[in-house]
């Protein structure tokens, strides 16, 4: 007996030892249900997900001595035995639950009353540190409401070499990123969606989340170069590369995201008199090309051969650009970058991007808003000339800025 303990003693323990918890995991979507999560184990078997659940009632109109009155009535509870939990399209399956009774059976609770249970699902892939809980479909008119937790973050450090002595687990670097979706006019926050892509990666990467009501998002990501993507209905599209791919620990970066609303331009028919050519706001010595009534070509802002840095010849031109948004403080502007068609494509978009960005750096770090500057990179895909000679490649190599409001 005294050897079966012992044994069982350190089966026991080495189970213990491999077990990671997450306890008050963050949640970017929590039920709206009345439930939470309070702690998630991950066992060599199972995935356990420990709940809480707070029975607030439900208002519901009852004819009494005293008339027609609403009082609060509890709601039946249970877990559905079709739930499962979601991890970079994977699904997972349901087990068991203890502490509540699964569909069709269900439970009653008084109103003001805690219940807490559990529910067991298959172990999610390690490595894994985001997924979903989902219960079911809520629908219009449907009696029954699910509980559905979207973006659950967790702590699955991914498996690395044995050794001879033990199997060790070394957790990842792992960074967080949040912001807040605005609109770039009245700085309110607006509802809308950022998704990222990984750049320059052998293992394809991304992922795109709703903001919150009040225009909030968050994601965890391993240390790589991506590709942000902000939209919202009846708003431009903006996108943003930004490089994580040096950082060696865990951190925490803000970044917001500000959209410009798509302008219905109206068409008023007015008797045409000749009018003076529009003098665009800067000295003579700095106007850039004008391409069309509200575009123009900066022709002297340069960088090294693919790079990204502004040399210090460019400043010249920018500072004409930088007098004329201070002479016209309502002044909204995009600069556009591009490249010719030299290289892989993924790497032309990605620098025409980092170029128009530290051009609009250099406006900001100036005393212009960045709220009135918006940034895009086109690569190679709008060329003004042949790719096929220098002087051609020459002129689409080239840094321009759309005039948006005035």
């Amino acid at each position: 007996m005294k050897n079966l303990f012992t044994l069982l003693f350190f089966l026991g323990f080495q189970s213990l030892f491999a077990q990671i918890i997450t306890k008050n995991p963050e949640i970017d979507r929590p039920s709206e249900q009345g439930a939470d999560i309070t702690k998630v184990d991950l066992t060599e078997k199972y995935t356990i997900i420990s709940m809480v659940y707070y029975e607030k009632g439900q208002k519901t109109p009852m004819l009494t001595q005293y008339g027609l009155q609403y009082v609060l009535q509890p709601h039946d509870i249970s877990i559905s035995p079709q739930s499962y939990l979601r991890a970079n399209g994977k699904k997972y399956k349901f087990y068991r639950a203890e502490g509540i009774p699964m569909l069709p059976e269900e439970t009653n609770i008084r109103v003001g009353e805690k219940i807490r249970f559990t529910a067991y699902y298959e172990r999610i892939e390690k490595g894994q540190e985001l997924f979903d809980f989902v219960e079911g479909k809520n629908t219009e008119g449907d009696t029954r409401h699910y509980w559905n937790f979207y973006g659950v973050h967790i702590t699955n450090p991914k498996e690395v070499v044995d050794t001879p002595a033990e199997k060790k687990l070394i957790a990842p670097v792992q960074l967080s990123i949040k912001g807040v979706l605005f609109d770039a006019k009245t700085q309110q926050p607006i509802v809308g969606n950022i998704g990222y892509e990984a750049e320059n990666s052998d293992v394809k990467i991304n992922q795109s989340s709703s903001t919150t009501t009040t225009g909030e998002f968050s994601f965890k990501l391993s240390p790589k170069s991506y590709l942000f993507t902000a939209k919202a209905d009846g708003y431009e599209t903006q996108q943003q590369s930004l490089d994580f791919s040096k950082i060696a620990k865990n951190q925490q970066f803000t970044q917001n995201f500000y959209l410009n609303k798509i302008e219905k331009k109206e068409e008023i028919v007015k008797e045409e008199k000749p009018k003076k050519e529009e003098t665009v706001l800067l000295p003579r010595e700095t106007t850039p090309v004008k391409v069309e009534d509200n575009k123009f070509r900066l022709d002297r802002v340069y960088f090294p051969l693919g790079e990204s840095t502004l040399l210090p010849s460019s400043f010249e031109q920018l500072d004409g650009l930088l007098q004329m948004l201070k002479e016209n403080p309502k002044m909204t502007i995009i600069v556009e970058g591009h490249t010719d068609n030299v290289g892989d494509a993924t790497q032309n978009k990605r620098l025409s991007l980092e170029r128009a960005f530290n051009v609009r750096e250099f406006l900001v770090s100036r005393g212009i808003s960045g709220s009135r500057i918006q940034f895009k990179g086109y690569g190679d895909t709008k060329p003004i000339a042949t790719n096929e000679t220098e002087e051609g490649r020459q002129q689409n190599r080239r840094v321009e800025f759309v005039i948006v409001n005035k």
